[in-house]
């Protein structure tokens, strides 16, 4: 895979530090929302502004509809949301989304298939249909997480979502809280829950990102670094150190990379840093000049991976990157060998390796029989019996194909003539009428009426008993 390089720098349009950013599901823009109360859009090709947009508070989160068309969802932290559509050089349409409720809106998610909106606001999660034509919208509230117990050193115990995920066709709203873990919510009449990783086995959550194709999940934690689970499970499958004490006011968010071979996060240090989720390796550092990155973003379009990340607390200096990488320059047999690897690695539990050391086991011994029964077959087997019948099936296949190949030189032969004499007597007939025809048209007598020169001809004589002298006329 190729390194990361700068691929366009955007600055003097943000003045304060960025929430959010995302790319479009189509990869040609960047939507990044600020403190300063505004959403910037970019051109990610050439890094130019194609819009920017006011609103009232800061904005928190952003999310593309994944399959109606440059379709952009914001939410405010003095609760407003609002879906603009429509983006051309003399504006843009939007509609408010009214949930009747007033607080800070932390994060969202579309799930394309069921058309369902989900959105964090203030301590609550609401599930609402994402059509966006109507102001005013009919919601379903979830429960509250269950309760934790809180640990001596974290004293804020309040509710506060931080990411949401849809999975499986929207059965299953996965919900990142701060203080209270990961709940997975069964989306049905009872909303139930599925499975819940709680604390203190998980510190407090920054956010959370998830891979469905690979069923994990990565949680930025303010406590050491980034944790990555499968879902569902207790257990960490591995843990990520930042290179000092992160910072427990920064939400630093995190995304996956590479179809999820990769994670990369957002930084207090500057240093943004990239990971493998094979391993603890580290893939890349992209230096920021010490400066804290919050906002974290990639996208991948073919073999071009792009990383889109937003400073934050630098005032009028504020500004975006936007990195890229050829991580597919030439993917050969190993390297599919191992991304299939991978899934498989991340697809099974703990409790899965003894079912398959057993199905290996139970594979082994089937292949040992196998092999034992052919050979007794081997060795009880008339080969030479078989060897005769098969030469004598040769010599008697060949013989009957010698004889067939005479039968059908005959009959082609016959066929050859009949077709011969076809032809003569029907070309005979055509010149026949070709000559009426042309000494019709020449207005000849018929070839009948030619006379030749007289011959004499010796006849019989029936009533003398001799012979007489006739004359005949010749004709054509």
């Amino acid at each position: 895979m190729g390194a990361y390089v700068e691929h366009k720098t955007m600055a003097g349009e943000h003045g304060d530090t960025v929430n959010t950013v995302a790319f479009s599901p189509c990869g040609k823009y960047l939507a990044s929302g600020s403190s300063d109360h505004s959403i910037c859009i970019w051109d990610v090709r050439d890094g130019s502004l194609l819009y920017r947009i006011v609103f009232k508070s800061s904005v928190n989160t952003l999310v593309w509809h994944p399959s109606q068309e440059n379709t952009l969802v914001c939410g405010c932290d003095d609760g407003s949301l609002l879906s603009m559509t429509g983006f051309k050089p003399d504006g843009f349409a939007s509609q408010r989304i009214r949930l009747g409720v007033k607080a800070p809106v932390f994060c969202m998610d579309i799930d394309p298939n069921a058309k369902m909106l989900a959105i964090g606001i203030g301590n609550q999660v609401h599930i609402t249909p994402d059509d966006f034509a109507k102001e005013y919208t009919t919601s379903t509230k979830l429960p509250s997480p269950p309760q934790v117990e809180v640990s001596g050193e974290q004293i804020d115990s309040r509710i506060r979502p931080r990411s949401i995920h849809f999975i499986g066709g929207a059965k299953t709203l996965i919900v990142s809280y701060f203080n209270h873990g990961i709940v997975a919510w069964n989306i049905g009449e009872k909303m139930t829950i599925a499975w819940h990783l709680k604390p203190p086995g998980i510190p407090q959550i920054g956010c959370s990102a998830i891979c469905p194709e690979l069923g994990i999940l990565v949680v930025n934690t303010l406590k050491d670094g980034p944790h990555l689970y499968k879902l569902g499970s207790q257990q960490v499958i591995r843990k990520w150190n930042y290179n000092t004490q992160p910072n427990m006011q920064y939400r630093l968010s995190a995304s996956f990379l590479h179809n999820g071979q990769a994670i990369v996060s957002g930084t207090s240090t500057g240093n943004v840093c990239i990971w493998n989720t094979a391993s603890e390796e580290l893939y890349q550092v992209l230096p920021h000049d010490g400066d804290v990155i919050q906002a974290v973003a990639a996208h991948q379009d073919g073999p071009w991976s792009y990383i889109a990340v937003g400073s934050a607390f630098k005032g009028q200096d504020t500004y975006l990157k936007i990195w890229k990488a050829n991580i597919n320059p030439s993917m050969d047999v190993v390297d599919v060998f191992w991304n299939r690897l991978i899934v498989l690695r991340f697809s099974m539990d703990r409790s899965d390796y003894g079912h398959v050391a057993l199905a290996v086991l139970f594979t082994i011994l089937c292949a040992l029989l196998a092999s034992g029964l052919l050979q007794l077959i081997w060795a009880f087997t008339p080969w030479e019996g078989i060897h005769s019948f098969i030469w004598w099936l040769i010599q008697y296949t060949a013989d009957l194909l010698v004889s067939i190949a005479s039968l059908t030189s005959l009959a082609g032969q016959g066929l050859l003539r009949t077709a011969k004499d076809y032809i003569r007597t029907r070309t005979i007939m055509l010149i026949r009428h070709l000559k009426l025809a042309l000494r019709s048209f020449l207005e000849l007598p018929p070839a009948d009426v030619y006379t030749l020169p007289v011959e004499n001809v010796w006849r019989p004589n029936q009533e003398s008993g001799g012979y007489m002298e006739s004359q005949t006329i010749g004709g054509l």
